[in-house]
């Protein structure tokens, strides 16, 4: 083979292959208990993960009387970490279940969501629009919604999100805090 058709060959295995070298990954799982963690390192950016974490922190206090919800092997709780020393985003989040009705919930949550800014509340999709260091969360409304209302408070870059939904004779909701920092 001829050797110049080598080197460009040579230079992508190199390319790939480089970060790689400086990887680093840790898994350590708690059998009797469910809860695992993941870390792993690389040049270029870290992820960590810790799942079924005993009191996630999503800055909102869990309606009374709820209970963790499990469905099969998920994870009721996680707390996700992505990042390096420019950008990051952060994701805690937790499911819950209560015997009380859709409604009760949603109004304790609307109430605590109202410390983090104006709420905006929805039965589809939130995104954020407008300009730059202005844009503000809408509602993107779906025309066959399976019926989850959504809450969402705060700013595109530290917003508490509430999903909730009837499940059997009670309710089934989720918490739900995203930090975002550096590009976009």
């Amino acid at each position: 083979m001829n050797p110049r058709r080598l080197l460009p060959i040579s230079a992508a295995l190199v390319a790939i292959a480089l970060p790689l070298v400086g990887c680093n990954i840790d898994v350590r799982r708690q059998e009797d208990g469910g809860k695992a963690e993941v870390d792993i390192t690389t040049p270029v950016g870290d992820v960590h993960v810790r799942t079924d974490i005993d009191s996630p922190d999503t800055g909102l206090a869990v309606y009374p009387g709820a209970q963790p919800l499990r469905d099969g092997d998920d994870p009721e709780s996680a707390d996700v970490n992505v990042g390096n020393s420019t950008f990051g985003v952060k994701v805690v989040a937790a499911k819950y279940q209560s015997a009380d009705s859709e409604e009760q919930i949603a109004e304790f949550y609307r109430e605590q969501l109202r410390a983090h800014g104006e709420v905006t509340e929805c039965r589809g999709n939130i995104d954020f629009r407008g300009p730059k260091g202005d844009r503000r969360p809408v509602c993107k409304e779906r025309f066959f919604s399976r019926g989850d209302l959504h809450l969402q408070a705060g700013p595109e870059d530290n917003q508490r999100i509430i999903s909730v939904k009837r499940r059997g004779n009670g309710t089934e909701f989720a918490l739900v805090h995203v930090q975002t920092r550096g590009a976009n």
